[in-house]
């Protein structure tokens, strides 16, 4: 994918996919600009790069990353009256700002959902316009991102998995239609996203190599390949998927493969040095990541305390004792990467600059959301073998190469998912994975919530459309 390049134009795709009966009115004219788009592969590319960027506005670029998940996560003190997310820290399904949330998200993932599915419906049938391997990149990209959303909508929608196999959570959608999908069972939309991405894997074998190239190429499917849903995240995100399914020896496999890969190399400790292109987000260690030009209106808004008198109404922050309890300063933690060089303070309060843009003119560095870090693979891998002595040497390469020195003490099982649960609180800080993390092992309280938690307090509800018009 060029990053110099975006063409909004996912609307003439999509006008409102979910699973109701509200789902598209397809009109002769928008036919005919489909039929002629999927005529090239030019148009293929421009679709699935409509994809890409649908998945920012509601989502990734902050819902689902820095916004609503990680307030869920704990992540900010967010208790001053008129908080925009005080509610969602509370877990208040009930008020209408965390419906509207929760509508938006559910609403936004299906019409992206929809893009990918409009893709896969017209590519087996174009597969001679395809030049190269294009005809598999397209493919298997498309139905690698279906089922990374899907799995993020169970995430959100469905049971605690140690707790609902069988429940009904979210209907799996396969196709570009107006027919009303069934919910399916939390086991059944395991299945069906680990489907997609063993095909998606066959299909992206062909083009296993990850390019950060930012000179204009010919070739818009092997330069940039971070930005692609790529081979590796194709196993990186089975790694997450069956780890959620209590698989422990898959999860491991595929962990151990992204990390053998040696694909993603740890990040250059000088770039923090810079005056400019300063590394924020570890580029290089991002499996999977998303290109959101419009990620810099809101980190500005919600992300600097300085000169905003009512920051505390509208910022994102925790107290610096607080934050520094986060980041083990007491143990030692004021070394640490993630803490020198994203953790701002001032006058008693603590924020992140990880997502500035401030002096970025490097493309591979600017408006990058990590949806996959190399680093959760070295937690599963960690957190699924058998070996206490092999997690140790895993969560102890993390740390080392975060600032900080290697854990001395053995491992045992105890202190095992102690060390990963600090590891997960301190890299995926503002980036929507903690709440994710604490649901999977259904931990009760969340940690630095006052929310007396059941399970059913991780699930979000339907939204009351969905539940009217798709007769749920």
């Amino acid at each position: 994918m060029k990053k110099q390049v975006y063409i909004l134009l996912f609307c003439l795709l999509a006008t409102g996919i979910t699973s109701c009966k509200k789902w598209l009115d397809v009109k002769p004219g928008t036919q005919v600009i489909q039929d002629e788009m999927f005529s090239t592969e030019a148009g293929f590319n421009q679709a699935l790069l409509g994809s890409y960027l649908q998945m920012g506005t509601g989502l990734y670029a902050d819902n689902l990353t820095m916004t609503t998940i990680s307030a869920m996560g704990q992540n900010y003190q967010t208790t001053a009256s008129g908080h925009p997310l005080l509610e969602h820290a509370r877990y208040n399904y009930t008020a209408p700002v965390v419906k509207s949330t929760i509508a938006t998200i559910w609403g936004n993932m299906y019409k992206a959902i929809g893009g990918v599915n409009n893709i896969l419906d017209h590519v087996d049938q174009a597969k001679g316009v395809f030049l190269k391997n294009h005809y598999n990149l397209v493919k298997g990209e498309a139905l690698g991102l279906r089922a990374y959303m899907h799995f993020d909508l169970l995430r959100m929608f469905g049971p605690v998995p140690v707790n609902g196999g069988s429940i009904k959570a979210i209907p799996y959608i396969k196709s570009f239609s107006k027919e009303i999908s069934p919910l399916s069972t939390t086991a059944e939309v395991i299945e069906l996203c680990l489907k997609d991405l063993d095909e998606a894997e066959q299909l992206l074998s062909v083009y296993q190599e990850i390019v950060y190239n930012t000179e204009a190429s010919a070739d818009e499917f092997t330069n940039y390949t971070r930005n692609h849903f790529n081979y590796w995240a194709v196993k990186a995100l089975k790694a997450r998927i069956y780890l959620y399914a209590g698989d422990k020896a898959k999860a491991l496999q595929y962990a151990k493969e992204v990390i053998a890969s040696a694909k993603f190399p740890f990040v250059n400790r000088n770039t923090f040095n810079l005056t400019a292109n300063q590394d924020r987000t570890f580029s290089t260690e991002q499996v999977f990541a998303l290109n959101l030009p419009l990620i810099k209106t809101l980190v500005d808004i919600r992300f600097r305390l300085e000169g905003n008198t009512g920051f505390q109404n509208s910022t994102f922050f925790l107290t610096t004792a607080t934050m520094n309890t986060v980041f083990d300063i007491a143990q030692g933690g004021s070394t640490d990467y993630r803490y020198l060089y994203h953790i701002r303070t001032a006058n008693g309060f603590a924020y992140s600059s990880k997502f500035w843009q401030d002096g970025i003119t490097n493309l591979q560095l600017s408006n990058q959301v990590p949806l996959i870090r190399l680093s959760e693979m070295y937690y599963i891998a960690a957190e699924a073998t058998t070996d206490l002595t092999e997690a140790s040497t895993l969560v102890n390469e993390i740390r080392i190469n975060r600032g900080l020195p290697a854990l001395t003490s053995p491992f045992t099982e105890t202190v095992r998912m102690q060390e990963i649960a600090k590891e997960y609180t301190k890299e995926f800080y503002a980036e929507g994975q903690l709440f994710f993390y604490y649901k999977r092992l259904g931990i009760l309280p969340v940690p630095r919530s006052a929310v007396t938690m059941t399970a059913a307090t991780y699930v979000f509800p339907l939204p009351d459309t969905e539940i009217e018009f798709g007769n749920r």
